[in-house]
């Protein structure tokens, strides 16, 4: 193909935003094709291989249009010598957003962290709507290269350019042994279950018992990285327990903190033996969150104040404020968050801030009257005079004389929540 032909016809489909180029075989990078999808996103690099088997295989005067599992439209046509090639796509010939997107997630069986990073590759691909449009550019170009009806049109499946898809489901497929993939699949879903619903009763013996009978089951290896793709496994055990917490009530809050701090701390392993232990602390820690966190039992008024108070203790925390919110009287509120909660807002809200204020103090190096407006007490000599009302020194002895480690064993109940808010203050 000349460089002039060339030129015009990228022009021509550049206009209707389509992707073009010519190229010839054997080629080296084929990851432009599909926007680095396999190989940057899926951690699949056969692409440039398949692609040059393919085009190798196809036949002159023809062109070919195919799509892969992930619906997106190619075409691809011989032109000028005999290894040109010029190819067009990937192409949407609709947009794969909301329901559809969650659809073809869960067909293709994709771990739980390519979620958002396949949201945004759909964002960055043209749609062109009118599929017969974009076929009639094919043909007007076919038609000048070939001459008009002197070349065929092939049509391929979906998964001719996707062997990985249908390997991975058929991967328990075993000889003379036709139902032990279903009886394999239905043994680690209801591990699953019983797992899930352990934790969102906050039952930490039944939930470990059941992991380590999770931790029996071997998964599939997925992705040629073993320990890749044992951390997606990870990701999609914390993704089941974060749902399984926020059903036992727990506020998203303190459930988004800890899967943050999770998916952060995985990506720092380095060995496969860290998977097991990884796997047994975020399960004790959403069971220990579910069992501090669990408001279902409290009414909603109350419910609300508690979960204030636990996300922002800079907040006006007072009775007045929270009376004018729900739009309830004061004296009644006053008398239902006692009744529920054993003790009146105002000693539980100066309570937690002062439970923060010794995190604060023994896991930073935040000056004291800093960690004094951190927990929402601008006066400091009201803070002073507070903190030792409730801990009984000063917080200037409390820093100097307290070890976390001490602080901790005192303090058993500290929450998954509160570890990962004294690390982001830290």
């Amino acid at each position: 193909m000349t460089q002039e032909l060339s030129d015009f016809i990228q022009k021509l489909f550049s206009i209707n935003n389509i992707p073009t180029r010519a190229v010839t075989i054997p080629c080296d990078d084929f990851d432009w094709l599909d926007h680095g999808l396999r190989n940057n996103i899926l951690g699949d690099s056969r692409l440039t291989e398949q692609c040059n088997e393919r085009l190798e295989k196809l036949p002159g005067f023809t062109v070919q249009y195919f799509k892969d599992v992930f619906q997106c439209c190619y075409a691809a046509m011989r032109c000028g010598g005999k290894n040109e090639f010029f190819l067009v796509g990937p192409v949407l010939f609709e947009n794969i957003t909301g329901a559809q997107f969650d659809n073809l997630f869960v067909r293709l069986n994709l771990p739980e962290r390519l979620w958002e990073p396949l949201q945004a590759y759909y964002y960055g691909l043209p749609v062109f709507t009118d599929q017969s449009s974009f076929e009639t550019l094919l043909t007007l170009l076919a038609n000048y290269i070939y001459g008009e009806g002197q070349y065929e049109i092939q049509r391929s499946s979906e998964t001719d350019l996707d062997d990985w898809y249908q390997m991975y489901n058929n991967y328990l497929q075993v000889p003379d042994q036709p139902f032990q993939g279903i009886q394999y699949i239905e043994e680690r879903y209801q591990v699953e279950n019983d797992l899930l619903q352990a934790v969102a009763k906050g039952n930490e013996n039944q939930a470990l018992e059941l992991l380590a009978r999770f931790n029996t089951i071997t998964l599939p290896q997925r992705l040629p990285n073993a320990l890749r793709d044992q951390k997606d496994y990870c990701i999609t055990l914390n993704t089941l327990l974060r749902k399984s917490a926020e059903q036992a009530g727990v506020h998203p809050i303190h459930i988004d903190a800890y899967s943050n701090q999770n998916v952060q701390q995985l990506e720092a392993i380095t060995s496969l033996e860290q998977i097991n232990p990884f796997r047994r602390k975020i399960v004790l820690g959403y069971c220990r969150m579910v069992n501090e966190y669990n408001l279902k039992d409290h009414s909603l008024p109350v419910q609300k104040i508690i979960n204030c108070v636990n996300t922002d203790l800079t907040a006006d925390l007072s009775l007045k404020a929270f009376a004018s919110r729900p739009n309830i009287n004061a004296s009644y509120l006053s008398s239902l968050f006692k009744k529920e909660m054993g003790v009146p807002l105002t000693e539980y809200v100066n309570q937690h801030r002062i439970e923060h204020a010794q995190r604060l103090l023994l896991c930073t190096d935040l000056p004291t009257k800093s960690v004094a407006v951190q927990c929402g007490v601008s006066d400091m000599h009201y803070f002073s005079r507070l903190f030792k009302q409730i801990v009984g020194v000063t917080p200037k002895v409390f820093r100097e004389s307290t070890s976390r480690a001490d602080f901790y064993q005192i303090n058993q109940a500290v929450s998954p929540a509160d570890h990962a808010a004294g690390e982001k203050s830290g």
